[in-house]
């Protein structure tokens, strides 16, 4: 039951989040992203991803950026089969305008990943931020706040209160190519010693006016892993992207 209503609280902040920036915009730009990786012969690989992503912005009232990512990957060796990858995350974070160059914040996170017997880890995050940088070519932002985290890592269920400490950089090289770089951290209220380290950076360039080339690294980290897991989880993505 109480994993059902951590479920059902991100979902509806997701819905919640987007619907209110239709309304205050209606100018919300939707982007799905697709890769796949197959390998054939003496061992058979697959690996594939797909997210979806709104995202939208009015000067002077504030932002939201919301989506879901999956990945699912496979290898067999004759008649074995294993999963190498299975997991998906559920995002949300909007952003009010305090002033042209500071913002309220509000952040929530749902992430299942079976390979890291993570059955389920839900953070909600309020804070504040600044823009350090913000013009047509460079946005960089920094915002802090505390956390709430709810999870079931290892088979043990544990709620906990966190801080929060995220920034990202986004860099447009030109009309049609950009990158991003991203970095969060949430160590434990009490605990500073156990934390959650998440870090992406990615490129993307325009092939026509709807399609984009995309690579994004992905680094994962969590100091207290259930046992015998990794500590680091790294994932390299390949493929493109589609306006809708």
């Amino acid at each position: 039951m109480k994993k059902i209503r951590i479920v059902g609280m991100c979902l509806s902040l997701f819905a919640i989040m987007s619907v209110a920036q239709e309304e205050g915009d209606g100018r919300l730009k939707n982007t799905i992203s697709v890769g796949l990786t197959l390998t054939d012969g003496n061992s058979e690989t697959m690996q594939a991803n797909v997210s979806l992503v709104t995202a939208g912005e009015k000067d002077g009232l504030g932002s939201v950026r919301a989506g879901l990512e999956a990945h699912y990957g496979e290898s067999a060796v004759g008649d074995r089969k294993d999963t190498t990858v299975e997991n998906a995350r559920l995002f949300a974070n909007a952003k009010k305008t305090i002033s042209p160059m500071t913002f309220a914040s509000l952040d929530g996170a749902l992430l299942y990943d079976a390979i890291a017997d993570i059955d389920y880890r839900a953070v909600i995050a309020p804070g504040l931020g600044v823009y350090l940088v913000k013009d047509e070519q460079t946005s960089l932002f920094f915002e802090a706040g505390p956390a709430y985290v709810w999870e079931k890592v290892g088979g043990e269920s544990e709620d906990y209160l966190a801080l929060r400490f995220a920034e990202r950089l986004e860099f447009r090289i030109s009309q049609t190519s950009k990158l991003w770089q991203v970095l969060e951290y949430l160590p434990k209220a009490d605990d500073v010693s156990s934390y959650l380290l998440n870090a992406e950076l990615g490129a993307e360039a325009a092939m026509n006016a709807r399609i984009n080339l995309r690579l994004v690294l992905q680094n994962n980290y969590d100091s207290t892993p259930g046992d015998g897991l990794e500590k680091n989880d790294i994932t390299l993505i390949a493929g493109i992207s589609l306006s809708l």
